[in-house]
């Protein structure tokens, strides 16, 4: 009955019509929040293309499988251009400090608290980024990583507040708002010898219709003019409720000039399980300028594999030396 329905002509045409606009849509998303919503589940449209590609192969229906292909072909290279070009993951430089930086989901710290802390605090990062945090969390982290991380810049009291903490000295404190909405900047020096490292944590808030969309490009892009300014190594991390190939990160990241420390475009680590992981794909980020080589990303997990956030690992690419006017000589 199905093969019969297929094998019409019409319906044929019908269905590589729709296969090839459904493609088009996760590229070039009209702005309409559920067309944007859409897009987001670009990486599991793009397996479900796939697998339909082998199903009209098993049907024997070649002008939809070849349709199926190309469709999941063209949502692999608009998710492949908008992540990470780096193919091979750079190599550690020895006698080099390793700079790691976390972004910290405590959406689940209620669940295990021991666990969640314990993973911070072994997580051997000298930067812990901590947004949408209210002022009791904040406490309580506070007094629990003062140990390993004395320092820290904290935005209570708004909703969402966020936090920073440090295991070095924080300098060029400064804040920026966007919508009521709170953006840290500061620095530390984190190596030997004594190279500044700049960062912007960010709190956003999760898009419920089209209109949140321009409230997170606004956002995005007075980020984008803070780190462009600073014109310095720097870091950007936040939960920016956006996914990588999206336009509004593409846009960002062209804007400040920053790469993707996440490689590929492999869902999130966020769900239950393996099956609630591969419906969700990442939206919190960690970006950093030309100034450093990304040489490891991972998702941070609680002792009881709840999710806990992201970590990177960076470090500063060798300053050139100018040859003096002697050595020309």
């Amino acid at each position: 009955m199905v093969k019969k329905i297929i094998n019409n002509i019409y319906i044929q045409y019908f269905l590589m019509t729709s296969l090839i606009l459904g493609a088009l849509v996760c590229i070039f998303p009209p702005q309409n929040f559920f067309f944007k919503s859409l897009a987001e589940y670009a990486i599991q449209i793009m397996f479900g293309y796939l697998f339909l590609g082998m199903f009209f192969l098993i049907l024997k229906q070649p002008r939809l499988m070849f349709t199926s292909l190309v469709a999941c072909s063209i949502i692999a290279i608009h998710l492949k251009t908008n992540t990470n070009p780096d193919l091979k993951k750079p190599q550690p430089t020895e006698n080099q400090t390793i700079i790691k930086v976390a972004l910290i989901n405590i959406s689940n710290i209620n669940e295990d608290p021991d666990g969640a802390i314990n993973s911070m605090l072994t997580s051997d990062a000298c930067i812990l980024s901590i947004p949408n945090i209210d002022p009791i969390v904040y406490e309580f982290l506070r007094d629990t990583l003062a140990e390993k991380f004395p320092y820290y810049s904290q935005r209570i009291g708004f909703d969402p507040g966020i936090a920073v903490f440090s295991k070095f000295e924080i300098s060029n404190q400064d804040t920026f708002f966007v919508d009521d909405l709170p953006n840290i900047v500061g620095s530390i020096k984190p190596d030997s010898q004594n190279q500044e490292l700049f960062f912007i944590s960010s709190t956003t808030l999760p898009p419920f219709y089209a209109k949140d969309y321009d409230r997170l490009k606004t956002q995005l892009n007075r980020i984008a003019e803070k780190a462009s300014a600073i014109n310095a190594p720097i870091l950007t991390l936040a939960d920016y409720n956006l996914v990588q190939w999206s336009d509004e990160i593409h846009d960002f990241r062209n804007k400040a000039g920053l790469k993707d420390s996440r490689r590929g475009f492999s869902p999130s680590g966020a769900g239950d399980n393996v099956f609630g992981s591969f419906f969700e794909s990442p939206r919190d980020h960690i970006f950093f300028s030309n100034h450093f080589k990304c040489i490891g990303f991972e998702n941070l997990e609680s002792s009881s594999s709840q999710h806990l956030g992201i970590k990177g690992s960076f470090q500063f690419k060798p300053i050139p030396v100018t040859p003096t006017a002697a050595a020309v000589q």
